[in-house]
């Protein structure tokens, strides 16, 4: 199963999940795909939506996806890494008035240079081909990084 999530920004992230069907027909991907899809206004025959989940469906989810394709959000990438998941990161961006600014790109080309996700924020059938080859690097960060880049990202928000 490849579970999609594109977290609970109010105004939706339709850019990510258009780029899935796309993939989708690209590819003639037929592993099931469920979307977590927040609040985005959308509609497809494709793949399976779901608006939101509690946190232990979730984490079920992403513990039987063989692929996560994630928005930049801090949460979603840093479980995903922690159960050695093979992720494909899309960060929102600015120019589509998806975010107030592009702080998740940073994120994003950090984590795809350290070799932990690939960048998918461009184009997901781009990024795609990369994952035959991907061994994605084992979680060796020092401490539980999910808080403190939570309250890193909160306080740049203020």
């Amino acid at each position: 199963m490849i579970f999609v999530t594109v977290g609970t920004q109010p105004n939706g992230f339709l850019r990510c999940l258009k780029e899935v069907e796309n993939l989708i027909d690209t590819y003639g991907i037929t592993e099931e795909v469920v979307a977590q899809i927040g609040y985005t206004n959308f509609l497809t025959d494709k793949f399976t939506t779901i608006p939101f989940t509690g946190e232990n469906e979730f984490k079920e989810y992403i513990k039987k996806a063989s692929v996560i394709i994630t928005h930049a959000g801090s949460g979603a990438i840093f479980s995903s890494i922690k159960l050695g998941k093979r992720i494909i990161a899309m960060a929102r961006l600015h120019d589509f008035n998806e975010m107030a600014d592009n702080h998740q790109t940073e994120l994003v080309k950090k984590l795809s240079d350290g070799g932990y996700i690939i960048d998918g924020t461009y184009s997901l059938v781009d990024a795609w081909p990369k994952l035959e080859k991907f061994v994605p690097r084992a979680n060796d960060f020092q401490c539980d990084i999910v808080p403190v880049l939570d309250k890193y990202m909160s306080d740049l928000m203020k």
